[in-house]
């Protein structure tokens, strides 16, 4: 059918109508069969005046199959999609053959959407009621008999593999056919029940989870065998949402399991604070940011974490779902305002075998105290830059992030609005209103001859701008000292990441200077370097 270079197909089947979602499937299992190899089906319209084919490639290397609709016989490509959504290809396949014939179609005829569903519907009963008939690599051989099957007014198989039909195509389908039955999933040791009465699920119990979080859970799952019982009814009820309520929030609910997925977090993760302190006008404006997340369980999600306790256990304890922890958890992951571990190790209180060596922590105090200015208590610069190249060696090898922010903090007064460096007292309230909120193994020291600088270690730049956010509040929120005003303070902070800006300590240390420069003729108090540098982006 085909006449062009590349790999000679594998199957080159013409069918009588358009194809069915079952057909698609069945094609879909012979390209992974063959993979490396060309799939190929064609059909007419209705009237015989349009050719469509449809190839279907696997590649040898894996990846999400790719799907070629030509029209013609000079194959005018229509579209190209790479996915395993039998049942999106399917739709794809019948608005398109329909939006095609349409045009060449005579005025008054009927609907050819409407049309080409109805036949391919016909012809997913004929295949289904045909297929163990056929013999293995003829798939194209289909014998005609009585189309009484109750799927002929579904779009989906009546079995299936949820590795190629997500769960919410699968409940979208029985919603738009208005189907009545029982749908059973089986993943490994789990069993899901659904009801479904014209459609909308009635009952649920998805491994035990019931009702309408049995549903949200059972939209998380990736794989598993489906099977639909038609005509199974209950009088029972323990679902209350309507289903595409559900299918959105279930939507969301999977980007935000993927998401955590991704960067590595499992039941026995131990999730850890990175601020001492989260102010209730904090949680706030992260709640803000999804309307499925309460702000007051945040704050009580929050405050149970104790940096030793696993995620298992800290969502057994608050008795949350999975449609609540997973949300509350991916926020303040994305807010940077917590970090976690695989690799925690209880501490085992047992009696030490040998007497502990005694450790002076006054000699301690005195190394210390010779990196600091005396007035401030600040860390030297020479000694801010020590720190930070050792914590640049240390992410190198953990490959863990490392932010530095560069502070300008003036009076401004006049006219004619002189900017005047802070007083030893102001600088000195200073670092008692950032100690109170930076951790313990966060640097504030002098940087150069009026500026100063914060070292930020394993954080990214938005963990580094909010809490850039919450100094700048805590700085403003009252007088350093009597007789100055708040609103006289001027604050220019500029943040840099690496490895998200670059890789080098005096890149580093340039492009924070940079953004800092940037707030100040913005006359904005913070600036981060990567929206200043296209190139960061």
């Amino acid at each position: 059918m085909l006449r062009r270079s590349g790999p000679l197909p594998k199957t080159l089947q013409k069918l009588p109508a358009a194809p069915g979602l079952s057909e698609i499937h069945h094609y879909l299992s012979v390209a992974m069969e063959n993979r490396g190899r060309q799939v190929e089906i064609c059909w007419t319209s209705p009237d015989k005046a349009v050719e469509f084919t449809l190839n279907i490639h696997c590649p040898w290397r894996g990846g999400d199959t790719e799907w070629k609709l030509f029209v013609g016989k000079n194959l005018r490509l229509v579209w190209d999609y790479k996915s395993c959504d039998v049942l999106l290809v399917y739709n794809l396949v019948v608005s398109s053959c329909g939006e095609l014939h349409q045009s060449v179609q005579a005025e008054g005829a009927l609907s050819v959407s409407e049309a080409f569903r109805d036949m391919s519907r016909r012809r997913d009963t004929l295949f289904m009621n045909s297929s163990n008939l056929q013999e293995e690599g003829n798939p194209g051989a289909v014998q005609k008999i009585e189309t009484g099957n109750v799927w002929s007014r579904s779009t989906m198989a009546p079995t299936g593999d949820l590795s190629l039909v997500e769960v919410s195509r699968l409940l979208q389908s029985i919603l738009l056919s208005k189907m009545t039955g029982r749908l059973d999933i089986d993943y490994g040791s789990l069993h899901a029940k659904v009801f479904f009465v014209d459609g909308e699920p009635q009952l649920a119990d998805v491994g035990g989870i019931l009702g309408d979080e049995g549903i949200l859970d059972l939209l998380t799952w990736r794989e598993g065998k489906y099977k639909f019982e038609p005509r199974v009814r209950i009088t029972e009820r323990n679902v209350g949402q309507p289903i595409e309520a559900l299918v959105i929030k279930g939507v969301q609910l999977v980007d935000k399991v993927s998401f955590l997925k991704n960067v590595g977090l499992i039941p026995d993760s131990v999730l850890q604070r990175k601020h001492v302190e989260v102010g209730s006008q904090d949680f706030d404006s992260v709640a803000a940011r999804d309307a499925t997340i309460d702000p007051l369980l945040l704050k009580r999600f929050y405050a149970a974490i104790d940096d030793k306790t696993a995620v298992r256990d800290q969502i057994d304890r608050m008795r949350l779902t999975r449609s609540q922890w997973v949300p509350l958890v991916a926020v303040l992951l994305n807010m940077d305002l917590i970090t976690f571990t695989n690799d925690f190790v209880p501490v085992k209180e047992e009696k030490a075998v040998i007497a502990p060596k005694i450790i002076d922590k006054s000699k301690i105090h005195s190394v210390m105290m010779g990196l600091r200015r005396p007035e401030t208590g600040m860390f030297t610069y020479p000694a801010f830059l020590y720190f930070l190249e050792q914590e640049y060696f240390r992410g190198y090898r953990s490959g863990s992030p490392l932010s530095v922010m560069v502070m300008e903090m003036r009076v401004v007064s006049g006219p004619p609005f002189n900017r005047e460096p802070l007083s030893v007292p102001c600088v000195a309230e200073v670092v008692r209103r950032v100690s109170r909120l930076k951790r313990h193994i966060d640097m504030i020291a002098h940087y150069d001859q009026y500026d100063y600088a914060m070292l930020l270690p394993n954080t990214k730049t938005t963990g580094a701008n909010t809490f850039a956010q919450r100094v700048a509040k805590a700085l403003w929120s009252a007088p350093l000292v009597n007789g100055i005003d708040s609103a006289n303070l001027s604050l220019a902070f500029g943040v840099a990441c690496i490895p998200e800006d670059c890789t080098d300590l005096g890149v580093l240390l340039a492009a924070a200077e940079a953004a800092k420069s940037a707030a100040l003729r913005a006359a904005v108090p913070i600036a981060l370097y990567r929206d200043i540098n296209p190139q960061t982006r």
